[in-house]
């Protein structure tokens, strides 16, 4: 069996954010949170504003191109005070005098539009969006907080930073494999399904439902395995609803709450998601079956696409490159764990201890 380690390292690697994107990520977002924090028309509490979403969890595949955040005010959920359609028009109301505030030329630069339980920015320049999320937070961003749904017409539960911290632990728990192997799934959704694409928050839950399961996935086998039985797991589940009432579809339990995520999956996209997951478990399985270790690297480069997945040639360069960034003596440990070959130019860094052979003892 080819588990190919080295590819799938290479693979994650590939499918980072560009660094240009990141930094958007980071510069785009603090511009629309600090100009609700100083608002005098809008009023926020303290805290104020928390990043949520796919780049707070560490789980952004390809081109970043949203970042979504939490805004604190203040008000009684159950009382539905303020009104969450209301809520919504006014922070869009705010938010319309940002592109003045930033320096743009309006609607020709920045897109300001009300979504269903957000408001969103879209910085046309920049081809880059940001969704700010109203929430009435009792106990602060690390508890239960509501957020508004304009449909409805009131504030509904959700945990996002708990479902963070989630994450953090299992991936903490079950051998640093499970953010891997969600932006696998993640990104295997984007390469092979050009539209209707489920959302990235149910693929998380998926995973983290296998996951959690009692005899669910081994996250003791290699990234290949994993990815096999995940897709097999997942099919496996839901099988059954592509064969019985028309109308049925998934229901994914939020990890932390309970309730179904899912509840507005069309029927027609989860059946074009459940074609794929059946496409993803067969050629993984024959990729793993395969004898020979280049027809196994033609199978995983179909699944997640060439231009990603190493051949052997460069799955050999890595290697050595990795082998060369943990020689002692010439390799330094950044703060943030990462064996790197040579002397970072900032941030805290520890080198390497080269070692001495004395002969057999």
């Amino acid at each position: 069996m080819h588990t190919l380690g080295t590819h799938f390292g290479e693979l994650l690697k590939n499918i980072q954010p560009p660094p240009e994107r990141v930094e958007k990520a980071q510069d785009l977002p603090s511009k629309v949170r600090d100009y609700l924090k100083e608002h005098e028309d809008f009023t926020t509490l303290y805290p104020y504003s928390r990043l949520a979403g796919s780049y707070a969890q560490d789980l952004c595949v390809g081109d970043v191109k949203d970042v979504d955040f939490l805004v604190r005010v203040s008000g009684d959920p159950d009382k539905n005070d303020p009104e969450a359609k209301q809520l919504i028009q006014d922070l869009k109301k705010a938010l319309d005098g940002l592109p003045e505030a930033l320096g743009y030329k309006g609607e020709a630069e920045i897109d300001i539009e009300r979504a269903r339980r957000s408001v969103h920015v879209y910085f046309k320049g920049e081809d880059f969006h940001v969704d700010a999320v109203p929430c009435i937070a009792p106990n602060g961003f690390d508890e239960v907080l509501y957020v508004p749904d304009r449909g409805f017409n009131k504030w509904i539960k959700s945990h996002p930073i708990g479902y963070i911290k989630l994450l953090k632990d299992l991936n903490d728990e079950h051998h640093g494999k499970v953010r891997p192997l969600i932006k696998l799934l993640k990104h295997y959704r984007n390469y092979q399904m050009k539209n209707r694409r489920p959302k990235s928050y149910w693929l998380g839950a998926l995973v983290i439902h296998h996951v959690r399961k009692e005899n669910g996935l081994n996250t003791s086998l290699s990234l290949a395995e994993l990815f096999r039985d995940l897709c097999n797991a997942i099919y496996c589940q839901y099988d059954h609803l592509t064969w019985i009432n028309e109308k049925d579809k998934p229901n994914i339990p939020d990890p932390l709450l309970g309730h179904n995520i899912s509840w507005n999956w069309s029927r027609t996209h989860f059946e074009t998601f459940m074609r794929r997951l059946d496409d993803g478990r067969n050629w993984a399985t024959k990729a793993l079956e395969s004898k020979e270790r280049n027809e196994a690297i033609s199978l995983w480069q179909k699944i997640f696409g060439e231009e990603y997945f190493p051949n052997q040639e460069e799955a050999e360069k890595a290697a050595t490159r990795l082998a060369i960034e943990g020689f002692p003596g010439k390799s330094y440990v950044t703060n943030t764990g990462i064996i790197v070959s040579s002397q970072p130019s900032s941030g805290i860094y520890t080198p390497v201890k080269q070692t001495t052979f004395h002969g057999e003892a």
